[in-house]
C-alpha cells in the first residue's frame, strides 16, 4: 500500500508537472492552473482517504467507540 501510493503521487508530480509547463509555453497560464489544482485535488484525496483509514484502524485497535 505504501509504496504502490507513493508512485501514484509522483506519477501524478510529473504528469502534472509537463502539462503545466506544456500549456504555460502555449501561452494558456489559466489552463496551466488549472491542471496543478485539478492534481493537487487528486492527491489530497488520496491523502484524505488513507487518513480515514488510518483513524479507523486507531479506532480499532483501541477499541474507541
Amino acid at each position: 500500500m505504501g509504496l504502490d501510493l507513493l508512485f501514484k503521487i509522483a506519477g501524478v508530480g510529473i504528469l502534472v508537472s509537463v502539462f503545466h509547463t506544456a500549456l504555460k509555453q502555449a501561452g494558456k497560464e489559466d489552463m496551466a492552473q488549472i491542471c496543478t489544482l485539478a492534481g493537487f485535488a487528486l492527491v489530497l484525496l488520496w491523502v484524505v482517504q488513507l487518513l480515514g483509514r488510518l483513524f479507523s484502524t486507531v479506532q480499532d485497535v483501541f477499541k474507541l467507540f
